[in-house]
């Protein structure tokens, strides 16, 4: 089955809507599909409904970003997202990013860039103030945006509070999910990776997101021996958010898609 896990939308910072990402999907000929929003999962009625009208094969997703040493991505695929006690769990989640941006944004204030942004509305990342800024003509580009404001050795970057990465597994497994390390590139450092899913696959982490659009043969050669040596299933997605022209499409492992009820 053609897929792709990891699609973004306008419920975070996406550009196009839960409909909107699952007709794109349909049209580049995907048989599966997840939406991943960053810590909401507000999407996601709109996009299976979507998914049913248009024929596609629909994966709930959330992509919980945490912090160890560095940030941490983890998804979380078929949560029991509207269990009362995980609706409760993420709108802690959810305001530990709220808190960030509205930090973010007053140091934008302090630095001159006025943008129409609600810091404190519900699902808004980093990318959605990208785009205002250049849409301002702050800045050309988002990766000028994120080099002088919003990246880690920006002046207007917050670290937030985040979940640990164990504590995220631990959420996604506690509410019947499937938990995977998203595009694990960014740790292979020093062991860092090796030591990464380690710990976590003590806490219930199942899989490891080894197909995405950066990772080269090489990368994909660690990431399946690090996969045998822990014990863990492959998942894979674009990282789309709307605006990159992104074609990628992988090949879904059958053993990914019985643990996820794919049929």
């Amino acid at each position: 089955m053609k897929a792709d896990l990891h699609i973004h939308t306008t419920r975070s910072d996406g550009s196009k809507t839960p409909t909107q990402v699952v007709r794109w999907a349909k049209e580049k000929g995907l048989d599966v599909m997840a939406i991943t929003d960053h810590d909401s999962v507000a999407g996601l009625d709109e996009g299976r409904e979507e998914a049913k009208k248009v024929g596609i094969k629909f994966v709930g997703g959330i992509e919980l970003s945490t912090y160890s040493t560095c940030e941490i991505h983890v998804l979380g695929y078929n949560i029991d997202y509207k269990n009362p006690d995980f609706v409760q769990e993420l709108a802690y989640v959810k305001d530990m990013r709220r808190q960030r941006n509205i930090e973010i944004g007053k140091k934008l204030v302090s630095l001159g860039i006025d943008i129409d942004v609600d810091f404190a509305s519900d699902g808004l990342g980093r990318m959605n103030m990208a785009r205002e800024i250049v849409k301002k003509g702050y800045c050309r580009d988002i990766n000028e945006v994120f080099e002088k404001y919003l990246g880690t050795t920006g002046k207007a970057y917050c670290e937030a509070k985040r979940l640990t990465p164990v504590a995220a597994v631990q959420l996604i497994k506690k509410y019947g999910g499937f938990a995977s390390v998203a595009h694990p590139k960014k740790y292979l450092l020093d062991k860092r990776l090796d030591l990464l899913l380690g710990g976590l696959k003590q806490f219930g982490l199942d899989g490891l997101e080894l197909n995405y659009p950066s990772h080269n043969a090489q990368d994909m050669q660690k990431f399946e021996a690090l996969m045998k040596t822990h014990r863990l299933l492959p998942t894979g997605g674009s990282d789309f958010h709307g605006d990159e022209d992104k074609n990628f499409v992988y090949e879904l492992d059958p053993r990914t898609a019985k643990a996820l009820k794919v049929y």
